[in-house]
C-alpha cells in the first residue's frame, strides 16, 4: 500500500512536533498489547498477505511501536499522543484513531528515555525474483534528552530519578496541608525558625504547586504532577523543612514539630530567639476570644470531685480510706497482693457495655489492676478556673481531659509518625536516643533474615541510615500475618556517631498485648545485641527468652502515686465530658479515677482537637498558649486511667461486695 509512506512520514513529523513541546512521557501499557492493538485496528481486507506475513507485520515497525508508540506530550494538563493524525487516508486514519484512543486510556508511567538513537527505518529493500521491492516503515531518530548516552548516565537511571522525584511530589501534594504551609511561612517571616529564610523560596514554590494542584479536577492532577516533578519545590517533602511541613500537617504540636526541626539543623546550644507564633497571629486570636466572650475560659485548673455533678458520674465508692482500717480491709489488702497472672486467668471476660449495665450497679467497691500497659492511659480532668466562663470546647460544659504520653506509648507514636504499621498482628519496634545508626534484625520461623538489606515487605521504617538525622529514631518490623514459630531478634550497631543516651528500647506487640524491653549499656561499633527469642502461636507470643543485658520493663513501677502490676482502689467511674448530659460529641472515653492518683507535673488544659469551631483558624496560637498555660498539680484532682472507644484495650477489675470479690476482664 503506497499510502503507508504517507502514514509513516506523518508519524515521524508528529514525533518531532511533540518533542518541540519539551518533555515526553510514556503511558503504562504492555508493549505486546500495543502492537496487537495496532494490527487489530486495520479494517478487514485492508491488510493483504505478502508471502507468509501481513504487509504491516514486520519486525521494523513492531520494534518502533513497542518502544515509541506509547509516547505522549502534555500541554497544560492535556495529553497529546503520537497517533493524533486526522488528515490520513483510510485505513490509516482509522488505525491512528484506534491507537490514539488506546494510549489515551492508559495512565501515565514515566519520562521517555532510551539508550538507542534510532527506532525503525524509513525504508528497506528486498530483492525478489521479479525485482527489488521497497518497504516503508515507521522510524524516528532520537536526540537528547530522549537519547541518553551511557558515557554519563543510563536511561534507566534517569527514569528512576524521575520516578523518585514524582513520588516525592505526589506524596507532598497529598500529605502537606495548606495550613501547614501558611504556618511555616509565618514562622519564617517572624524569624522563629533557625535559618528559616534559607527555605522560604522552596516553601513558597511548593505553596504555588499545592494551590494549582488543588484547583484542578482529579482527572487532570496526574498530568500536572508529571510536568512539575522536576520543578523548584517539588521535592520539598524529603527535605528538612519538608519534615516540619509533614509533622504540622499530621497534627504534631508546633513546639514539638519545630523542636524536631531544630534538632536536625541547629547547633546543640541553640536557643530560639522568638516565639513560634507571630504578633499578628496572637492579636487576631485574642480579638476572636474577646468577641466570643471566651477570654476568661482560657485559664484552667485541675478538676476535683466537687466540681462534677453526680448526674455525670457512673459510679462512686464509699469512704475507701475509712474502710481500709477494719478487718475486712485487711482481708482485702491480702487479696490485692494476689499474683496478677492468676487473677487475670480467673477473671470473666466482659465488654464495657455489659459491665456497666449488669455488674456496676451492684458494686460496693471497685479495684483496677493497673499494669505497665496502662502507663500511657493515665489521665487527668481539667476545668475552667472561673465556673461562670462559657465553654471553650465543642461540648456544652467546661471540662476536658489530658492523657499522659509515657514511654510505653512514645515508641508506638514515633513509629506511627514515621509512617510505620503500628496495627500489625506482630510488631518489633526499635527506639534509641542518638544520631547513631542502629539496625533491627529478625530471623523468622522460616529462617528468613529480615533487615535493611532484605526488608521483605516487613521492615517499613529505617532511620538514621547514611547520616544521623534525628535523636528520636525508630525502626519497625510489622508482620501482618505472622507464622507460628520462633522469631529471633537482635540489634546491630552499624554506625556509632556519638555516645549520648546509650542503649535502646524494644517494643514487642502482638494481637493481645504490648511489652517493652530495655538495654542500658553503650553499644560499641559493630556490636550485636541479642534481644531474645519470641515463640508465636495463633498471633500471640506464648514464650519469651530474653538475651543477656535485656531488662523487662514489666517490672512494677510507680507513677502518679500508683504502683503498677497491682490493684488500685477506684473512687469514681465516669464517661469523658464530651458525653455528659446525653451529649455525644466525638469519641467516648471511660475514666477510672483512682484513689491516691495524683500527677506531679503540670497538665495541658487546652487541646486543639477539642476547641469550639469558632476558634479553628487560631488553633496554632491556642496550641502554643495551651503549652505555656498548663494546669499546676494540686492535692485534690481527678486522675486515673482512661480508655477510648476507638482503641482496643483491656482492664482487669475486682468488684467487691459484702461477701464476694469477683474479677472481670473488661474489653474496650
Amino acid at each position: 500500500m503506497s499510502d503507508f509512506k504517507q502514514f509513516s512520514r506523518a508519524v515521524n513529523a508528529r514525533f518531532k512536533q511533540l518533542a518541540k513541546a519539551g518533555e515526553l512521557y510514556v503511558v503504562d501499557v504492555d508493549a505486546d498489547a500495543l502492537w496487537q492493538q495496532y494490527l487489530a485496528a486495520f479494517p478487514e481486507g485492508s491488510n493483504p498477505l505478502y508471502r507468509a506475513k501481513t504487509e504491516h507485520d514486520c519486525s521494523c515497525c513492531r520494534n518502533f511501536i513497542k518502544h515509541v508508540g506509547a509516547v505522549v506530550a502534555i500541554r497544560g494538563v492535556v495529553r497529546e499522543t503520537l497517533w493524533d493524525l486526522r488528515e490520513l487516508p483510510s485505513p490509516y486514519r482509522e488505525v491512528a484513531a484506534a491507537l490514539h484512543d488506546f494510549v489515551q486510556s492508559k495512565p501515565l508511567k514515566t519520562i521517555f528515555r532510551k539508550s538507542e538513537q534510532q527506532y525503525g527505518d524509513e525504508r528497506t529493500h528486498q530483492i525478489t525474483d521479479t525485482g527489488v521491492i521497497q518497504w516503508n516503515h515507521f522510524w524516528v531518530d532520537l536526540a537528547a534528552p530522549f537519547h541518553v548516552s551511557r558515557a554519563t548516565t543510563s536511561a534507566e537511571e534517569q527514569r528512576g530519578d524521575f520516578n523518585t522525584a514524582l513520588q516525592v511530589l505526589q506524596r507532598g501534594l497529598r500529605e502537606i496541608t495548606p495550613s501547614a504551609i501558611k504556618q511555616v511561612l509565618e514562622l519564617i517571616s517572624g524569624n522563629a525558625l533557625y535559618r528559616g529564610s534559607e527555605h522560604q523560596a522552596a516553601v513558597k514554590a511548593f505553596q504555588k504547586l499545592k494551590q494549582a494542584w488543588e484547583a484542578l479536577a482529579p482527572e487532570h492532577r496526574p498530568a500536572f504532577e508529571f510536568t512539575r516533578a522536576l520543578t523548584t519545590g517539588a521535592r520539598i517533602r524529603n527535605t528538612v523543612i519538608g519534615t516540619l511541613l509533614v509533622d504540622l500537617s499530621e497534627g504534631v504540636e508546633m513546639d514539638r514539630a519545630v523542636r524536631s526541626f531544630e534538632e536536625r539543623v541547629a547547633p546543640a546550644n541553640y536557643q530560639r530567639p522568638t516565639a513560634l507564633i507571630t504578633s499578628r497571629m496572637i492579636e487576631s486570636a485574642l480579638q476572636t476570644l474577646r468577641e466570643q466572650g471566651l477570654d476568661a475560659s482560657i485559664h484552667r485548673r485541675l478538676a476535683t470531685l466537687a466540681d462534677v455533678s453526680v448526674n455525670n458520674v457512673l459510679w462512686v465508692s464509699g469512704d475507701a480510706r475509712a474502710q481500709m482500717k477494719d478487718g475486712l480491709a485487711a482481708l482485702l489488702e491480702t487479696a490485692i497482693r494476689v499474683d496478677t497472672r492468676t487473677a487475670t486467668e480467673q477473671a470473666r471476660e466482659i465488654s464495657i457495655e455489659e459491665f456497666m449495665a449488669h455488674v456496676l450497679p451492684q458494686a460496693k467497691r471497685l479495684e483496677a489492676l493497673v499494669t505497665n500497659e496502662h502507663l500511657s492511659a493515665f489521665v487527668t480532668l481539667t476545668t475552667a478556673e472561673n465556673p461562670q466562663s462559657p465553654p471553650l470546647f465543642k461540648w456544652d460544659n467546661r471540662f476536658a481531659w489530658s492523657y499522659d504520653g509515657d514511654v510505653a506509648d512514645s515508641i508506638r507514636e514515633r513509629v506511627k509518625r514515621a509512617g510505620g504499621n503500628v496495627n500489625a498482628a506482630l510488631r518489633f519496634s526499635l527506639s534509641w536516643g542518638s544520631y547513631n545508626d542502629l539496625d533491627i534484625h529478625v530471623k523468622d520461623p522460616q529462617g528468613n533474615h529480615i533487615y535493611y538489606m532484605n526488608k521483605s515487605g516487613v521492615l517499613d521504617v529505617d532511620m538514621n541510615a547514611g547520616v544521623g538525622s534525628t535523636r528520636e529514631p525508630v525502626e519497625n518490623l510489622a508482620f501482618v500475618a505472622p507464622r507460628d514459630g520462633v522469631y529471633e531478634v537482635w540489634v546491630h550497631q552499624y554506625m556509632r556517631r556519638e555516645s549520648i543516651n546509650p542503649g535502646f528500647s524494644i517494643e514487642v506487640a502482638d494481637t493481645a498485648s504490648t511489652r517493652q524491653y530495655r538495654y542500658e549499656q553503650d553499644l560499641t561499633q559493630g556490636l550485636n545485641v541479642v534481644v531474645g527469642k519470641f515463640m508465636v502461636k495463633n498471633q500471640l507470643i506464648v514464650k519469651t527468652e530474653l538475651g543477656a543485658g535485656m531488662v523487662d520493663r514489666a517490672a512494677s513501677v510507680t507513677k502518679w502515686g500508683i504502683t503498677t502490676e497491682r490493684f488500685a482502689a477506684v473512687s469514681t467511674l465516669m464517661l469523658s465530658p464530651n458525653h455528659w448530659d446525653d451529649q455525644q460529641v466525638g469519641n467516648q472515653h471511660w475514666f477510672f479515677i483512682l484513689e491516691g492518683c495524683r500527677t506531679d507535673e503540670p497538665v495541658r488544659g487546652i487541646y486543639n482537637e477539642f476547641l469550639d469551631h469558632r476558634l479553628s483558624e487560631h488553633r496554632k496560637v491556642l496550641e502554643v498558649l495551651g503549652a505555656r498555660t498548663k494546669c499546676p498539680p494540686t492535692e485534690s484532682q481527678l486522675s486515673g486511667i482512661g480508655f477510648s472507644s476507638t482503641r482496643r484495650a483491656k482492664l482487669t477489675v475486682a468488684v467487691i461486695n459484702e461477701r464476694s470479690r469477683r474479677l472481670f476482664n473488661i474489653q474496650f
